[in-house]
């Protein structure tokens, strides 16, 4: 039975829509030494009053008797401000300054707030400007240890630095590289449900994905592909989700610097099943360039794509858009399919999103500033354990039971392995390759050995490489 529960804040919507828990401007103001006091069980702070700010790109309305997640919310910042003497703030600020400007905002003094938001492929320069405070260093002078479980370890491992932590999140994790699949356009293709193929210990592999997409992908009497066998918002995401799923690492990081790896056996393997899905049985449907990210998407959700591989904010518009329109379409989520070196199913990651602290704010600021972002953000409030939240974050995304444990196996046993890429510069990269293939420019072979010298200069020249050298200095 499904349980009904109120998170302090949403856990859904993607990197791009989940993270409403951003810092705000300080105006200048320096804070004074808070004082502290120990007890047996816990210190307690007084921080005279200095404000606190979350700042965003997406705001968090906070009007009371809007919904009872909100009154929850108000309850806590009330109970935060009186337990650190603190008055906190939550402000909304146009996309184009904080992302554009996020580095020279904070180190001119007067950044937008006292935690902050970042992406993968962000967060790197601004700790090579000097912009990221050592969040690790802070958590320490306030007790707090990141890796107690009540912290998102993925984000706090893909943010640590040689030996300093930079960013951290309380999140729980979300779905990067899921296959959603259609269930009625399997039926009709005859093909077993995938976890019903992989329950009875069926091979759920590359090989079954290709055959699949095959019988999934229907002309018409022109030629005109009507259906197709699989999609993807980003078609850059679905090579590198090939790659990881059958054991290759894209970059290697045992070495200084990390060297572009994606000439080896199983990241070339990986790259020929994408390449012949693509451009020998045109199976794959990539979404045209300069087009609108619902295209493809939207095919999905109508009932023209046979499976998709999908992120947790998209799964939740794909399932308003079934619901919206009535056509009745029954979605499930399973694995993506095992190359033959894998050795498991796994959820490919970009990275993750994290919060971290600016550097120009003191550091009684920042104290003050992580203290609350753990008391805000802590899910435990809510009274579910974790297995028991994603649980109910699964059952709210996916109709029946066997997409649910797919979900909850990935998120709570973190199934999840990062590709690397967005730590050392190759996001844009990653996007020049795909359109090598989508282009049919090559074979992986040749499109690789290309691209692989100008790629290992940006990885030579990243701000990644640059923190480490610094450290090791």
């Amino acid at each position: 039975m499904k349980r009904n529960f109120t998170r302090v804040l949403t856990a859904a919507v993607s990197a791009l829509l989940i993270a409403a828990m951003t810092t705000g401007c300080n105006g200048g103001e320096t804070s004074s030494t808070p004082t502290s006091s120990s007890s047996e069980d816990e210190t307690t702070y007084d921080f005279g009053g200095i404000k606190i700010t979350f700042a965003d790109t997406w705001g968090k309305d906070l009007t009371p008797g809007k919904d009872a997640e909100t009154d929850a919310l108000i309850a806590k910042i009330d109970e935060v401000e009186q337990k650190y003497h603190i008055e906190f703030e939550w402000i909304k600020v146009d996309s184009g300054p904080y992302w554009d400007n996020m580095a020279s905002v904070i180190m001119s003094g007067e950044p937008f707030g006292d935690i902050m938001y970042s992406f993968p492929w962000m967060i790197t320069d601004w700790i090579k400007a000097g912009a990221v405070k050592d969040a690790g260093a802070i958590a320490e002078s306030v007790g707090i240890d990141f890796h107690d479980g009540t912290w998102n370890d993925f984000i706090v491992d893909e943010t640590t630095y040689g030996d300093t932590i930079y960013g951290f999140s309380k999140e729980q994790n979300s779905i990067q590289s899921g296959l959603l699949y259609n269930k009625r356009l399997l039926q009709e293709a005859q093909l077993t449900d995938p976890n019903e193929l992989i329950a009875s210990g069926g091979n759920w592999d590359f090989a079954t994905l290709e055959e699949y997409a095959r019988q999934l992908t229907k002309l018409d009497s022109s030629g005109n592909t009507v259906q197709w066998g699989l999609s993807t918002m980003d078609s850059y995401w679905l090579m590198t989700t090939f790659i990881v799923n059958n054991g290759a690492d894209l970059v290697d990081y045992s070495t200084n610097p990390p060297t572009f790896n994606m000439d080896n056996p199983q990241s070339l393997a990986a790259l020929e099943v994408f390449n012949r899905m693509l451009n020998t049985d045109k199976t794959i449907y990539l979404r045209p360039n300069g087009s609108d990210w619902k295209v493809t998407v939207d095919a999905f959700a109508n009932g023209t794509v046979g499976m998709f591989r999908v992120e947790e904010w998209v799964i939740e518009y794909i399932r308003d858009v079934m619901t919206e329109n009535g056509t009745n379409e029954e979605y499930g989520l399973t694995y993506f399919p095992q190359g033959p070196n894998s050795t498991g199913f796994v959820d490919e990651s970009y990275g993750g999103n994290s919060y971290f602290i600016p550097a120009s704010i003191s550091d009684e600021e920042a104290q003050a500033a992580l203290l609350v972002y753990r008391d805000l953000l802590d899910p435990s409030d809510d009274g579910y354990t974790k297995e028991e939240r994603i649980r109910n974050t699964g059952e709210s995304l996916f109709p029946d039971e066997a997409s649910v444990e797919v979900y909850v196996d990935l998120m709570y046993n973190n199934k999840i392995k990062s590709n690397g890429v967005c730590r050392v510069g190759l996001r844009e990269a990653m996007m020049e390759l795909a359109g090598s293939f989508a282009e049919n420019a090559g074979t992986p072979q040749s499109i690789i050995a290309e691209a692989k010298p100008r790629y290992q200069g940006v990885i030579d020249d990243s701000a990644y490489t640059a923190v480490i050298n610094a450290q090791n200095q």
